[in-house]
């Protein structure tokens, strides 16, 4: 099942590259268009960063009231105080939270088919999940929705979850 979302999601990412690069001028195009990906980096990597710090409520302070954080097993946190619980558990078992230097950003933006814009950074690498027992190094995909004002309104992850559930006394995410 993982390696069939992988594939999926890889061949949305290409064909998003591919046909937002065949003309410049695609003003009225149904496909998204390819943009700078630095202020959503920046927001993902503010969020990262907080959590790192371990400030649960700055971190909150990038998600919109009604966010979704999807995972890769089919559970999905709806709402901000729902998030900011999970993100309070499991910021008391990692105390880091690195992605690779390598890691791979693609931001999209366009018009889905109700007629509202959206905003999307897709990001892919490695992530390191650390404490003072252990170290957990996964690849992963990662998808973010941006709202209107730049709050982070949808996560979703997709990865293998099999190291962390064996690093777990219980699984938070469940």
């Amino acid at each position: 099942k993982n390696n069939k979302m992988k594939k999926i999601f890889l061949t949305l990412i290409l064909s998003f590259a591919i046909l937002s690069c065949e003309t410049p001028t695609q003003a009225e195009s149904d496909f998204p268009s390819v943009v700078d990906s630095t202020q959503y980096e920046e927001i993902a990597n503010g969020f990262n960063d907080a959590l790192n710090s371990q400030d649960v409520d700055l971190a909150m302070t990038y998600f919109s009231d009604d966010a979704v954080w999807s995972f890769p097993n089919g559970v999905q946190v709806e709402g901000k105080e729902a998030i900011s619980n999970l993100m309070q558990t499991t910021s008391s078992i990692w105390t880091s939270i690195e992605n690779s230097d390598d890691t791979n950003y693609l931001a999209l933006e366009g018009t889905n088919e109700a007629g509202e814009d959206f905003k999307v950074l897709l990001s892919w690498g490695e992530s390191t999940y650390s404490n003072d027992d252990t170290s957990i190094t996964i690849p992963y995909h990662n998808v973010i929705f941006f709202n209107d004002e730049n709050k982070m309104s949808f996560q979703g992850g997709f990865y293998d979850r099999t190291k962390f559930v064996e690093a777990y006394d219980e699984d938070p995410i469940k």
